[in-house]
């Protein structure tokens, strides 16, 4: 499957993708992919559309990125800043559809995920300025602050959607979180994981979901940020207890540490060329592995084929996610992307120090 030309801009190296289908069709594979009862042939070609259409997003993921390292670079305090970027998995576009009935494929607004995380929020805040006060080519189509705001499970963190004036248009979604939000976040993530549940979209062990809810709250304390509602009336010491609480009865710490330690590595294939390029993850729950394979920054077809053989072969097995990121720094891919790595070591030592009566 070759979708990209390569094409010189502004000193970059970078996939022009086709689009091959119409909107239309791309609604439609959407539609299909909904259906679990699907032919292998059906399937087959649903996921070639939702493929194209993805890889449709990289090129402008990439200028969009560009953009906000440089924003970022401007305004971080410290080294630690991060820019991440990412291709929604399959298995999320179709969890995302059959959660809103009337929602398109074509009209997705986050295939295209960018991330900026940062140490304090007084530098996330200040990212949300730039953007909001400054003149792009493309339309800033909708803000969701979700630290004023957070919520009801407990996310923090803002969202920027933009829609790119290219036909046909499409959305590139840009995140910003501080440290501590992306913490809370990829501990909701590992732990799904681990236990088979989407506690990222509130559905799971209402045991759990509560103790993600207090975790988060504790969180906003000490960013000094709004709690959330159904915590807004607990005094701190209850908050604290309350967690401790949950933190014991549910055994997290001893989880974590037992089942992310079994996870182990495995590298495939070597960057070479320009300095960038694609790693795609495959993170077994089963077999506890995982793989990391990379391409360089020319073979995002190559990429975005074995993205897709990887994602159909995968399509009904739970214990398998399949994800292809952006890899440009592999630490720093690490950083941004700790759940495909299995990494709460940041996790594991903030539970520790709450279940010692030491956090805060």
């Amino acid at each position: 499957m070759g979708y990209g030309v390569l094409s010189a801009k502004n000193g970059f190296f970078m996939k022009s993708v086709e689009l091959v289908y119409s909107k239309s069709r791309i609604d439609k594979a959407g539609y299909k992919l909904k259906d679990h009862g699907l032919s292998e042939p059906e399937l087959r070609e649903s996921l070639e559309v939702l493929s194209n259409w993805r890889a449709y997003h990289a090129p402008l993921l990439d200028s969009f990125a560009r953009t906000l390292k440089k924003r970022s670079k401007a305004l971080a305090k410290d080294s630690k800043s991060i820019v991440a970027q990412r291709l929604k998995r399959t298995s999320s576009m179709v969890l995302k559809l059959k959660s809103h009935k009337t929602m398109r494929l074509s009209a997705m607004q986050d295939i295209g995920g960018l991330r900026a995380i940062f140490t304090s929020l007084e530098e996330v805040t200040g990212l949300l300025e730039v953007y909001r006060t400054s003149k792009s080519r493309s339309e800033l189509f909708s803000i969701d602050n979700y630290i004023d705001r957070p919520k009801r499970d407990g996310y923090r963190g803002i969202h920027l959607v933009y829609k790119v004036k290219k036909t046909p248009s499409a959305f590139i979604e840009i995140q910003m979180r501080s440290h501590l939000q992306h913490v809370w976040a990829t501990g909701v993530e590992v732990i799904g994981t681990l236990q088979n549940s989407s506690y990222k979209t509130g559905h799971g062990d209402k045991e759990w979901l509560e103790f993600f809810a207090l975790l988060s709250s504790l969180f906003a304390l000490k960013e000094e940020s709004p709690v959330l509602e159904q915590h807004s009336n607990l005094a701190f010491q209850d908050l604290i207890s309350q967690t401790q609480k949950k933190i014991k009865k549910l055994q997290i710490i001893e989880q974590l540490n037992a089942y992310t330690s079994l996870y182990t590595r495995i590298s495939k294939g070597e960057q070479k060329g320009r300095k960038g390029g694609y790693s795609l993850i495959v993170l077994d729950s089963e077999l506890n592995t995982v793989l990391l394979e990379r391409f360089s920054v020319d073979q995002l077809s190559e990429a975005t084929s074995a993205y897709l053989d990887l994602e159909e072969r995968y399509y009904d097995n739970i214990n398998k996610n399949v994800v292809l990121v952006n890899s440009g720094d592999l630490k720093k891919l690490e950083a941004g992307y700790p759940n495909y790595f299995m990494d709460t070591k940041i996790l594991l030592r903030d539970l520790s120090l709450i279940v010692m009566g030491k956090y805060l």
